[in-house]
């Protein structure tokens, strides 16, 4: 499971949009601002994409390391496939539970009922 775009894909195109439209339009301190957040995105990017509970639940179930979108098509390949291990279910009911109380927290039970 994967949304798209990711937030990868995403503070990248608020960091272009910035560098590429808004600093321009602007000048002194401000611009200066926009430039810092942009570069910010940026930073936040390249974190995100090194990195994350989806990718490190994708990979110790898989057993490899490797970029997320590559490790969930790798997974759902799998899942298809009929040969998904058996802790497969649970960590994609912990990737939804996580996904859930991010988008509306306290909607899930996280107490075991």
């Amino acid at each position: 499971m994967h949304d798209e775009p990711d937030a990868v894909t995403l503070l990248e195109a608020m960091a272009t949009t910035l560098s590429d439209s808004v600093v321009p339009a602007l000048s002194g301190g401000v611009q200066h601002e926009a430039r810092v957040v942009a570069n910010l995105c940026r930073i936040l990017a390249r974190e995100l994409a090194e990195a994350g509970p989806d990718r490190d639940m994708y990979a110790a179930l898989l057993g490899h390391d490797g970029q997320l979108a590559d490790l969930a098509a790798e997974l759902d390949h799998v899942i298809v496939s009929g040969k998904a291990p058996p802790e497969t279910l649970a960590v994609l009911l912990a990737d939804v539970t996580r996904r859930a109380e991010i988008t509306k927290p306290g909607y899930t039970f996280t107490d075991g009922t």
